[in-house]
């Protein structure tokens, strides 16, 4: 049986000071730099550290190995920077200390896209419909709706004309053109329960459709390396109320499906933040390694949880059909048999009748896995705070890409309990975090370098700097609901989206 334990859960860690800076602008800095025969990832890494510069830029598109003599006194960070790169077409922006380096072109991208904006809500009583996948067929490219059913999808204009599809659990799919021009619409989604009474199924075995979904991997996912793009958000909220915000597009590297064992590589590109200091009387919150261990849930990939052998620890449960992307599929429920000191599941599976490749997964702690989650879940507490995890779930699905079907997007949330022993006041903070695969690629010799990968203890809060308006302009991302939307415009406990065990003697 394959262990379970690299499902997503958080860990909490408290932080009670932080660094400052004075918010002049940093490219007015004024710097000593010397060197000879550095990189210039090395070099820019040096200036990280020796003057807490954090350089966000896309290693890809930019000559980090190439080896440089630089020798600048008394020179400001703007002007070695230009020095530094003017053989490229970059421009340089700063957000706090975060030193933003992209492409000039970028600023002119939006002219080279269509801007499909809009509102998914049901044809039955109106209800805004949330994770409503929206894709173009045939193309990597894809979004979702936000959880008030919006969102903003960024179409190249060689794509118009292309078959664009929305579908969500419960609901008749919907096909349009994808239009020539910059277009608002509301689209309305039918339930399906009346057509799925009328599909027929041919029962199957809950283990056996596990065991032919585990069969067919190679069929259903990519068996060479993919390079996708993702654009990543995590968010805390006290009692109701956001007090942080974090948000990143990011690239994950990862390998052929049939490699169950290997690990992604995130690599940060970009991000922005947002903290709400009101109110936040009881403890500060921050999610720690995001973006590098939500990479990893793929339970396709992983079989967390999935097991051939008879002799596995999880019981499989016959559940009915369900249609999920408009294709019919087996809703396979799992629950463990024994459950032993370890990280344990609940949940339901969707595998489709005909291919046999899971389309969805969406399971919880269970609940003695979840009354004993603290020693997995808290890092690190205030000796005066006694915190109380209460609730956890996590969803994943896939979208079809050609033939196959590659990993679409993923979805935590933890709701915490929090009391502070010393007068008693009580508080609940609610952590949730979504990826969305906004873009693939294949990915042959394009690993990402140690150097460069996201560790799995950094805070992704911590990485980034400030806010930046425009930030998101060019990229396709989850459209904010209207409470972010007030945030951006507009330190702790730390919690991390992916369980890690404490370790434990044999």
């Amino acid at each position: 049986m394959r262990s379970a334990k690299r499902i997503v859960y958080i860990l909490i860690i408290l932080l009670i000071s932080s660094v400052s800076y004075a918010q002049d602008d940093v490219l007015d800095e004024i710097v000593d730099v010397s060197y000879e025969g550095i990189s210039m990832e090395a070099l820019l890494d040096s200036m990280y550290l020796k003057y807490a510069f954090n350089f966000s830029y896309d290693p890809s598109a930019l000559p980090v190995d190439s080896v440089l003599n630089v020798n600048y006194s008394q020179h400001s960070l703007y002007s070695i920077l230009q020095e530094v790169f003017k053989n490229y077409d970059l421009s340089f922006k700063s957000v706090g200390r975060q030193v933003i380096i992209s492409h000039q072109k970028r600023e002119v991208a939006l002219s080279n896209y269509i801007t499909l904006r809009g509102r998914v809500v049901s044809a039955d009583n109106g209800q805004s419909i949330p994770l409503v996948n929206i894709a173009v067929m045939g193309e990597s490219l894809g979004t979702s709706t936000n959880m008030d059913g919006e969102f903003v999808f960024l179409i190249p204009q060689h794509l118009a004309g292309a078959a664009l599809h929305m579908s969500s659990i419960g609901y008749s799919s919907y096909n349009m053109a994808v239009p020539q021009r910059d277009t608002t619409m509301l689209v309305l989604l039918r339930s399906q329960s009346v057509q799925l009474k009328e599909i027929k199924v041919r029962f199957i075995r809950p283990r056996e459709v596990i065991k032919r979904m585990v069969e067919n991997r190679a069929r259903n996912y990519f068996t060479s390396p993919m390079l996708l793009t993702a654009f990543f958000r995590e968010s805390i909220r006290q009692d109701g109320k956001y007090i942080e915000v974090s948000e990143a597009v990011l690239d994950i590297y990862k390998s052929s499906y049939l490699k169950t064992s290997d690990r992604e590589e995130a690599r940060l590109v970009k991000g922005r933040k947002k903290v709400e200091d009101e109110d936040v009387f009881l403890a500060r919150l921050k999610l720690a390694g995001g973006p590098a261990l939500f990479s990893t849930i793929d339970v396709a990939k992983h079989l967390n949880f999935i097991s051939e052998e008879e002799d596995d620890n999880y019981f499989y449960i016959h559940k009915g059909k369900g249609i999920v992307r408009d294709r019919v599929v087996y809703r396979v429920g799992f629950k463990p048999i024994v459950e032993l000191d370890d990280i344990y599941y609940e949940g339901e599976l969707c595998v489709d009748v005909e291919t046999f490749a899971l389309i969805s997964a969406d399971f919880s702690m269970t609940r003695k896995t979840l009354r004993k989650s603290d020693q997995y879940l808290i890092r690190k507490n205030a000796k005066r705070i006694k915190s109380v995890p209460v609730f956890t779930r996590y969803q994943v699905d896939y979208r079809p890409y050609g033939e196959k079907w590659i990993l679409n997007s993923v979805r935590g949330e933890l709701i915490i309990k929090m009391q502070d022993k010393r007068n008693k006041t009580r508080s609940e903070y609610q952590a949730s975090a979504d990826l969305l695969i906004t873009n693939a690629q294949q990915g042959k010799d394009q690993r990402i370098r140690y150097s460069e990968a996201y560790k799995i203890n950094y805070v992704l809060a911590d990485q980034i700097v400030g806010y930046d308006p425009m930030f998101w302009k060019d990229y396709n991302v989850i459209h904010p609901e209207e409470e972010l939307i007030k945030i951006f415009k507009s330190t702790p406990v730390e919690i991390n989206l992916v369980p890690q065990p404490k370790k434990t003697k044999p």
